[in-house]
């Protein structure tokens, strides 16, 4: 059975090959494909405006030297040209343009060596055919920075903004690494002092995340590395209550102080990570002898609950009472 369904196609292929159909088809097909090499050939023999990509390569770098803020790696280059020749430039690489290191290192200035853009364009030239003509290169300007490997280890900071979801709260940001190196020019390294991330925006945390960040370039500079990790630890909020003892301070021995109730109850709200290091010993409320003589003075009956301290990290603090009742007793058998 297959070997009929073969032998039918063929005979098929076959007559159509022989129809006239087929006939007009290959010379149609023919027409199409000289009127096409005419076209292209008339396209290539036109002058045509187009960019190059030309390699740049910096050599001869001595092992005692750092390339600190390095020359790009390809020039575009804006020629105009015939199409013939264009094509020539698709079909192989064009050489790169080489600048030896020594042939700039005793014009340099604090490590800046800048390129001329006429020795630039002279070499660029060298490399094309003698009918191509350069309209433009870019980069315009060509520099690079070195030094003989002085640096310094700056702290990272980070910039931009991290918002948690109000459920949770920013414990910290870490870097990693928190220092970095930087090789630069003696002038630069005197006076930087850190260096800055770019913007990091993370919005609605709800967990502790790690991006990867590019550290914001300095000029001239070259840093190690180039990259950081930013952690942004988040913690969620908690509610706790303590129970707290109201103290007098600073009353004489023949004097006591007795409130109603002589507890008060604290409820506040902290982070899950700091939630057991707080404990009631870290709130304090007073009533010093003082304060009892002025309420008595103003004729108050209630002692207004105030804490003396709240600790770090501690937020929405309510108290409960916001007064007591309270009574200054003699204490007999005082001298």
């Amino acid at each position: 059975m297959d070997k009929y369904r073969v032998q039918l196609s063929w005979k098929k292929v076959r007559e159509f090959l022989y129809s006239s159909t087929s006939r007009e088809f290959f010379v149609f097909l023919f027409f199409v494909l000289v009127s096409s090499v005419f076209w292209l050939l008339q396209t290539l023999d036109e002058t045509f405006e187009t960019e190059l990509v030309v390699p740049l390569e910096l050599k001869d770098v001595p092992d005692d030297v750092v390339i600190t803020s390095p020359l790009p790696n390809q020039l575009m280059v804006s020629v105009r040209e015939k199409g013939t020749t264009l094509f020539r430039y698709w079909r192989h690489d064009i050489p790169p343009v080489v600048v030896s290191f020594y042939d700039y290192a005793g014009s340099s200035a604090n490590g800046r060596v800048r390129l001329s853009q006429s020795d630039i364009q002279k070499a660029v030239q060298e490399r094309l055919y003698a009918t191509t003509k350069i309209q433009s290169i870019r980069p315009d300007t060509l520099e690079y920075y070195y030094n003989h490997g002085k640096n310094v280890m700056v702290p990272v900071v980070v910039s931009g903004e991290i918002v948690t979801d109000s459920r949770y709260y920013l414990l910290n940001v870490q870097t990693e690494p928190s220092e970095v190196k930087v090789f630069a020019s003696a002038a630069t390294l005197d006076t930087l002092k850190s260096v800055s991330t770019i913007p990091v925006n993370l919005t609605n945390l709800k967990e502790s995340t790690t991006v990867q960040v590019a550290l914001r370039p300095v000029r001239g500079a070259k840093i190690e590395p180039a990259k950081v990790k930013v952690t942004a630890n988040v913690d969620v909020y908690m509610e706790n209550t303590v129970e707290i003892p109201i103290e007098s301070h600073n009353f004489p021995g023949d004097k006591q102080l007795r409130t109603f109730p002589s507890t008060v109850q604290v409820t506040y709200t902290v982070g899950y990570a700091r939630s057991k290091e707080i404990t009631r010993k870290n709130f304090v409320f007073l009533v010093s002898y003082e304060e009892i003589l002025k309420l008595q003075e103003s004729g108050a009956s209630r002692i207004p609950v105030q804490l003396k301290t709240i600790p770090d990290g501690v937020t929405n603090v309510r108290v409960e009472p916001r007064e007591v009742d309270y009574l200054l007793e003699s204490v007999s058998g005082v001298e």
